[in-house]
């Protein structure tokens, strides 16, 4: 009986591995073995449009350095620091307006939260030809309603101007991400204690003074990760500016994913390529390590 029990426990003790095996195998093969990979090239002669006699030779840093002093490279960082800082603070505070407004009960509430939820459920690519379509310089909604209004004199090529492709894939990028944030606000502010709101009727607080010293003290843990998730997710995307404009006109739109994706199949530089995205991936792990921490804080306070 006791070997019996002893074997039971040894399975029991098994368990968990064969559960988690799965993800981790799944998770070596598709990113930590790229993730290798990439880090190896970046040391390597990867120039697949000038082949050379001696392979893929070691380079030791000189990828870096072609990125480092590679002038579209800054642009591109500059583009995503620009991209990144409006859209984190718009999607943020329209978000925060958004859970205010529906943390108050209303005729309509719950259809008003449905809808809301609709720009974040449509798949990237799909919100972007639509709004592509909206976006079009002769049968465009926007130039339609705009010049109805007396607004413009003109129609704007909306993607295809260098002044304004990019505020137009920020716009796209805003209202595609602010519902993610206004539903995670809203489950922190309605978990919040009624007394609280009762101990500030009876001071005599207003609504003003309820969402300063109330309500954003409160949700001060959820708005940390929220905010660290959207620039995390900001510095990693892709598919939005992509599909809108491919990175022009004139690089106007550039940011630092395209920029890699241009270098390795457009340019088939490879090993420039796989620099830039090394360089992208230290400064996503330092926002992810302050993710982390901030996480952590949040599970502390709460």
């Amino acid at each position: 009986m006791k070997n019996i029990n002893k074997k039971k426990k040894k399975k029991k003790d098994y368990a968990p591995y064969f559960f988690i095996a799965p993800l981790v195998i799944i998770m070596f093969v598709f990113l930590a073995i790229p993730i290798i990979k990439a880090a190896i090239m970046s040391f390597q002669y990867w120039y697949i449009a000038k082949p050379s006699a001696d392979g893929n030779y070691f380079l030791g840093f000189d990828n870096y350095s072609k990125v480092l002093t590679d002038k579209y490279f800054f642009n591109s960082v500059k583009v995503t620091v620009f991209y990144t800082v409006v859209t984190v603070t718009a999607r943020f505070i329209l978000g925060f307006l958004a859970a205010l407004l529906l943390n108050h009960a209303f005729k309509g509430r719950g259809l008003a939260r449905s809808l809301l939820i609709i720009p974040w459920a449509v798949p990237e690519v799909v919100a972007c030809l639509v709004w592509i379509l909206m976006y079009d310089r002769d049968y465009g909604i926007i130039n339609f309603l705009l010049n109805n209004a007396n607004i413009l004199s003109q129609n704007i090529a909306y993607l295809q101007d260098v002044n304004v492709a990019l505020p137009a894939a920020m716009v796209v990028n805003i209202w595609k991400g602010f519902p993610f944030v206004a539903i995670m606000l809203l489950a922190g502010m309605q978990s919040i204690s009624k007394d609280l709101f009762e101990a500030a009727d009876m001071d005599g607080a207003n609504s003003l003074h309820k969402i300063r010293h109330v309500i954003i003290p409160s949700i001060k843990p959820v708005s940390m990760i929220v905010f660290l998730l959207l620039i995390i997710w900001t510095i990693k995307d892709y598919a939005i500016a992509y599909v809108l404009t491919k990175g022009g006109p004139s690089r106007a739109t550039e940011i630092l994913t395209i920029y890699v994706q241009q270098n390795a199949f457009k340019y088939f530089d490879f090993g420039k390529a796989s620099a830039a995205g090394m360089i992208m991936l230290v400064f996503s792990l330092i926002f992810t390590f302050i993710y982390f921490k901030a996480l952590k804080g949040g599970e502390q306070e709460v």
